[in-house]
């Protein structure tokens, strides 16, 4: 027999209908991406007049972002970006609002045609946004149309961070992970799901993992972009010192400089992402660099325009500052500042889980986690319930983004099985 996911209720209801939370009627309206015009034209005036830091000869992308890509990238935004056929693209997804917890949310809500598919909710992080499962959306929730099969269809649900793209923006303190987890958990229930499953990368990765902790009644199973790794072999270490990677940059602590600017002091940073269009850029852009797979070609990877709209959603909503506030609240979630951003909650997750890595998710190092040993599974099997663990062969810190055959083809393995164990 088949499983069914949702609550069998007409469309229509499910969209419009209005619901008592914590005793206050909560909507869930539709909602369109409209950049008013005289926004466009003051980022344009912003680009004309952009001044540029000077740069050593020999620099390359050593000291941060490269000065003759950034000044590329900012020409062809300049004269030959076209937002509003990105936003016309975006705006083909079906989108809502809805407030939870005080915060208005945004979310694409992608239903497939098959009423018993399996609600999936896909979870990004920083600087990244929904752009990150655009490519990903059609063969997930079509696809027979991508030469697959009915029964692998998902409903998609995709929302946007407090403080995040065309989400609210938190007017308090303490939106850190385990609040946003509690959240999603909401928003879930709201659309009517009562089993779903769960898939993040980077700041996803941990709000999934504490939704299943969280919600495991309703969590059917999570995938996740890596499970982490085991511990790196130092330098010295001998014969059993791993090679340095291809064009690594830098090492890790120049890698980390952002994470101790976002986690102590955000506002500070905040200003100048807030004023300048061309240091939102240079910031978010120098991550894209570092975390992606291109052997030292960004466009290999990615086209002007994919990391251009992923930077316009961060500069029309003004959010380059109440996004980079997740490291602080994650950072403070345990009272004083924690010796890292990414505090892990100590249970065990027992949702079946998937591990699909990718071999440059994480910072650039010259000794990277090993995701592939038994050692890695190992440490990966005391936090979650590991039915499924991948390494791909090469990716990075975007995965459905970057490699969306890859990361397409890992999910449907995972769910597979999962969907043949809920029979």
């Amino acid at each position: 027999m088949r499983c069914s996911y949702i609550r069998l209720v007409p469309a229509a209801v499910v969209l419009l209908t209005v619901l008592a939370v914590n005793g206050n009627a909560q909507a869930i309206v539709p909602f369109k991406i409209q950049v008013p015009d005289s926004v466009l034209a003051e980022l344009k005036r912003r680009l004309a007049q952009a001044r540029f830091a000077d740069e050593f000869q020999d620099a390359g992308w050593d000291y941060g972002t490269n000065l003759a890509y950034l000044k590329s990238i900012v020409e062809y935004w300049r004269d030959r970006y076209d937002w509003r056929a990105q936003e016309k693209r975006l705006n083909a997804f079906d989108q809502f609002k809805t407030s939870i917890d005080g915060v208005d949310i945004h979310f694409i809500h992608q239903r497939s045609k098959n009423a018993n598919a399996m609600p999936l909710l896909l979870l990004n992080g920083w600087p990244s946004s929904i752009i990150e499962y655009e490519k990903v959306i059609g063969p997930l929730t079509d696809p027979v149309a991508y030469g697959g099969r009915d029964l692998d269809s998902f409903h998609v649900v995709i929302p946007s961070m407090p403080g995040f793209g065309f989400s609210g923006k938190p007017r308090e303190r303490g939106y850190n992970p385990e609040r946003i987890a509690r959240m999603w958990v909401q928003l879930m229930a709201r659309l009517g799901y009562t089993r779903y499953a769960v898939h993040g990368s980077d700041w996803g990765n941990g709000i999934a993992t504490r939704m299943a902790l969280d919600d495991p009644t309703h969590v059917v199973a999570m995938h996740i972009a890596g499970c982490g790794g085991a511990p790196t072999v130092p330098a010295n270490a001998g014969n059993q010192a791993r090679p340095a990677l291809p064009n690594s940059a830098v090492n890790a602590a120049h890698n980390l400089g952002y994470q101790e600017i976002q986690s102590t002091k955000p506002q500070t940073l905040g200003q100048a992402l807030s004023d300048s269009p061309v240091g939102l850029a240079s910031w978010i852009i120098e991550k894209w660099y570092g975390w992606s797979d291109h052997d030292g070609d960004l466009e290999k990877v990615f086209t002007k325009d994919e990391l251009l709209t992923n930077i316009m959603i961060y500069w029309v909503t003004n959010s380059g500052t109440s996004s980079a506030r997740i490291y602080y609240e994650s950072r403070h979630m345990l009272g004083p500042l924690a010796p890292t951003p990414f505090p892990r909650p100590d249970a065990r997750v027992n949702a079946p889980t998937g591990c699909g890595s990718f071999p440059l998710q994480y910072d650039r190092r010259d000794n990277p986690l090993d995701t592939s040993s038994a050692e890695a599974r190992k440490a990966a099997e005391a936090r979650y319930n590991v039915v499924h663990f991948t390494t791909m062969p090469h990716g990075g810190h975007f995965p459905a983004f970057e490699q969306p055959r890859l990361w397409l083809e890992d999910i449907g393995a995972f769910f597979a099985s999962v969907r043949k164990n809920e029979r």
